[in-house]
């Protein structure tokens, strides 16, 4: 029964360890996921001189997931009559949670709300590219270091249910 319950300890800090590192090899498809969408979004704004409502709802087609979930939002908050800013904004803190982005790649995504719906199309084209440029940045970064810390977290979590056995043993 002992070896039952060391198993568990192992397999359970294991999963965690694995759950870990799937967050971190998530996180730069997120980051790419959302460098595409901004350039969509770019497309519809610049090019194609779309209402801002109106290039939210392409994204949110479009869009890959957890995006097109952002994109619908923004676009539910538009239509109910709040501005760019407030909604990108509100979007943000709701969707949060949902994603595997730190921080810092936040702090690029928020300040694309800043400037939409407020200037014209050419300033809004500039902002979209320097942010897909930042992110852009942080993804040749984030993939290079993605694998590694990954397979460090899979070895931890096996490693450290192993080392919890050992010090009840």
């Amino acid at each position: 029964m002992l070896k039952f319950g060391y198993w568990i300890l192992i397999i359970g800090f294991g999963c965690l360890g694995l759950w870990k590192a799937a967050q971190i090899r998530k996180r730069p498809k997120e980051i790419r996921a959302m460098i595409n969408a901004l350039a969509l979004l770019d497309t519809e704004i610049f090019w194609g001189v779309t209402p801002l409502p109106e290039a939210f709802r392409v994204l949110k087609d479009r869009a890959e997931p957890p995006w097109r979930e952002f994109f619908a939002i923004a676009e539910e908050k538009l239509r109910k009559g709040e501005n760019a800013a407030s909604a990108w904004e509100s979007t943000i803190c709701e969707q949060k949670i949902k994603t595997c982005l730190t921080e810092d790649d936040w702090k690029i995504i928020k300040e694309i709300g800043k400037g939409l719906g407020r200037s014209d199309r050419n300033e809004q084209h500039k902002q979209l590219e320097l942010a897909q440029k930042h992110l852009s940045l942080i993804d040749n970064q984030v993939s290079q270091q993605a694998e590694k810390k990954a397979k460090m977290w899979s070895y931890l979590g096996f490693l450290g249910g192993l080392a919890v056995v050992i010090c009840i043993i």
